[in-house]
């Protein structure tokens, strides 16, 4: 590609980031990304009844940590100019140069200024719903040049015949009769832009070259392809990605398992598994021209990602997010990584359980160990509750263990697991094969009194590795209530 390749995203601060957003924006970061180019984080926060500062601390949040990092962007002139106070672009800070285009069009004789009342609309709305017709706007003020001495929307201009036509590189091209679409709103009555119009004006301004977003805005593009020629703008590329579905094909939604990006994070997933998972999901990456068939396969790095991703690689069709999937990855890369990969996401789950400190403050040869063990684990989540106890000693003991495993002849056992004082792997179990024989038991017998012990439960990290991490002193005090 000729021209640098500049991707957006941008979404409106209105609540949580959607998961299906953040698919979005994973392929506007790949496309970017793969040509070198430009990633753009735009939040459109014209809707100030619903947009927050907080909403935006949320979209930042929830993109740094699934992993996509935005560029700044070009911006003509003053490098600080639009920005916000994080980076992201944010389109209240860019109403001066709104207010220039809606000028444009208006001496131009693009636009014009429509005092038709709500009430008016309404009443006209009403009417074309009996006669069973769509409502369409009729342009009434069209020619009639009102000046701004009383308020008014501003309407663009839109051609009245021939078609509007779009050539989608996911959705193919899609042709609209110029007649279907009415003269709409571009500025409000009290002045604000409206979301259609900014869109067009910012893509333009930041050199967006490929506008990759949800096919939910198909129906906005031919108003705003009619702008980029009110404006005597070129138009992007446009790719369309289908919506994603839950299993029952439904939309998605929290009983799916989660909409929000950081209710994954919550959930124990790694960010990779994330981004792996969401760009599986209506996209077939190529493997020597091939799709990817067998499952390992599938488990391609990020930068395996880049290299092959292809918008022409995208289906039409909804894709279906499987949770059961995003688990099997997700276990699939705990068992892959190293501990330090995952142990900064780890700490989450702690963060969770008010423990950070106490899990911060352990060597990395414990944190190594720790993780190590648990590496067969589906989740972070399922990891940080198998070493609970490490950080609580267990409050209540179920009744049936104790009757099955804290039998007498395992109490004197327990002692002498106290006078151990080599917790290197080899001592240990040296040790414990003395101690066995001595007393005529088997390991299980004694691992598992050891873990009701020191657990509350029957499962447990490897006996030896609960010792380590537990150390002399825990598993001393824990095991002498029951000598």
């Amino acid at each position: 590609m000729s021209q640098p390749v500049v991707t957006r995203f941008a979404p409106s601060p209105t609540g949580m980031l959607h998961i299906g957003g953040v698919r979005t924006a994973l392929f506007c970061w790949l496309l970017a990304r793969k040509h070198r180019g430009t990633f753009i984080l735009r939040v459109e926060d014209t809707d100030l009844s619903r947009s927050t500062d907080d909403n935006i601390r949320i979209i930042e949040e929830g993109m740094a940590w699934v992993g996509l990092d935005w560029d700044e962007g070009p911006v003509p002139g003053d490098p600080n100019a639009f920005r916000g106070p994080h980076g992201p672009y944010r389109q209240m800070l860019r109403m001066d140069l709104y207010r220039a285009k809606i000028r444009q069009l208006l001496d131009q004789g693009k636009a014009y200024r429509c005092r038709c009342t709500r009430e008016e609309l309404d009443q006209r709305r009403a009417e074309a719903e009996k006669q069973g017709r769509p409502f369409l706007y009729d342009g009434r003020c069209r020619d009639r040049h009102y000046d701004d001495s009383e308020p008014a929307t501003i309407r663009l201009t839109m051609p009245r015949t021939g078609e509007i036509v779009l050539d989608d590189l996911v959705k193919g091209r899609i042709a609209v009769p110029a007649d279907s679409l009415d003269d709409w709103i571009i500025a409000r009555m009290d002045g604000t832009p409206t979301y259609n119009f900014c869109v067009v004006v910012d893509d333009t301004d930041m050199m967006v070259t490929h506008v990759v977003r949800g096919d939910d805005h198909v129906a906005n593009t031919p108003k705003q392809i009619a702008l980029y020629q009110a404006l005597g703008y070129g138009l992007p590329a446009f790719a369309h990605v289908p919506m994603i579905l839950g299993k029952d094909k439904a939309k998605l939604s929290k009983r799916h398992g989660a909409a929000s990006i950081t209710e994954f994070r919550d959930l124990g997933f790694l960010p990779a598994a994330v981004r792996l998972t969401l760009a599986r999901l209506s996209w077939t990456p190529r493997l020597d021209g091939k799709a990817a068939e067998s499952a390992e396969e599938e488990l391609l790095t990020d930068q395996q990602m880049i290299e092959m991703f292809d918008l022409a690689d995208i289906q039409k069709s909804a894709a279906v997010f499987d949770l059961d999937k995003l688990t099997w990855v997700n276990q699939k890369l705990i068992q892959r990584l190293d501990w330090r990969e995952i142990e900064p996401h780890l700490r989450w789950q702690y963060r969770l359980r008010g423990q950070e400190a106490a899990w911060m403050a352990k060597p990395d040869a414990w944190k190594a160990l720790a993780i190590g063990c648990n590496k067969n684990r589906a989740t972070l989540k399922d990891i940080a509750d198998n070493l609970a106890f490490l950080f609580e000693p267990p409050q209540v003991f179920n009744p049936a263990d104790l009757e099955k495993f804290m039998v007498p002849a395992v109490k004197p056992a327990l002692g002498e697991v106290c006078a151990l004082t080599d917790y290197g792997h080899d001592a240990l179990k040296a040790g414990f094969d003395r101690i066995l024989a001595r007393h005529g038991l088997k390991l299980k017998d004694l691992a598992q009194a050891l873990r009701v012990a020191f657990t509350g439960r029957t499962v447990s990290p490897p006996i030896f590795d609960t010792l380590t991490l537990l150390g002399a002193d825990q598993v001393a005090a824990r095991l002498q209530p029951w000598l």
